[in-house]
């Protein structure tokens, strides 16, 4: 009894902190949905991966920005700033094109090369931009990462197969490293 009642708290707790996708119940984790129950653990992870990035926790997005219409853009979902954030420097190091995705445009692993370039250049490999294989340029810029103390949450074939959600949470640690959140 005492399980089903922590499995409905689960529930109404996930639902609570802002888990969209919450519509799992006691009966879907005595039956072992796999599918709905990592939905549940992924939202709670992140939500907790986006709590702070918005202007009253990091006013350091500020900074990103120059005018007030761009500032009002910052009120975005977490998704949307991060991707915001990441054109941001990676325009600022010269890199022309825009990410607006964590799949398709970020699984050849240059975007990260050129970011993690911009952010931590004492760490840069001047290889990893020339490497042609997809995967070994994600390995490299993994070994950047570490070097910056940035956690993985992906592995190299993650980022090349272009899996949004690792992806998502890996530039959300990148941003609360490059802030000290």
């Amino acid at each position: 009894m005492r399980f089903l009642t922590g499995l409905g708290v689960l529930s109404r707790s996930a639902k609570t902190i802002g888990c969209t996708d919450a519509n799992i119940g006691t009966q879907d984790f005595i039956e072992g949905r796999r599918h709905l129950v990592l939905g549940v653990i992924y939202q709670i992870i992140k939500v907790q991966l986006m709590a702070d990035l918005n202007l009253k926790n990091t006013p350091q997005l500020v900074e990103l920005v120059g005018d007030i219409k761009v500032v009002e853009e910052l009120s975005l979902p977490p998704e949307k700033i991060l991707l915001r954030w990441m054109s941001f420097q990676l325009k600022k190091g010269g890199y022309s094109k825009t990410v607006t995705n964590f799949s398709y445009d970020v699984k050849d692993a240059e975007a990260y090369a050129h970011l993690l370039n911009v952010l931590a250049p004492e760490h840069s490999n001047p290889s990893t931009l020339k490497v042609k294989d997809t995967l070994e340029r994600a390995k490299l810029v993994l070994e950047h990462a570490d070097k910056m103390g940035c956690k993985r949450y992906l592995t190299a074939k993650d980022i090349v197969d272009g899996s949004p959600n690792l992806n998502l949470a890996f530039v959300a640690h990148i941003v609360q490293h490059s802030f000290v959140l």
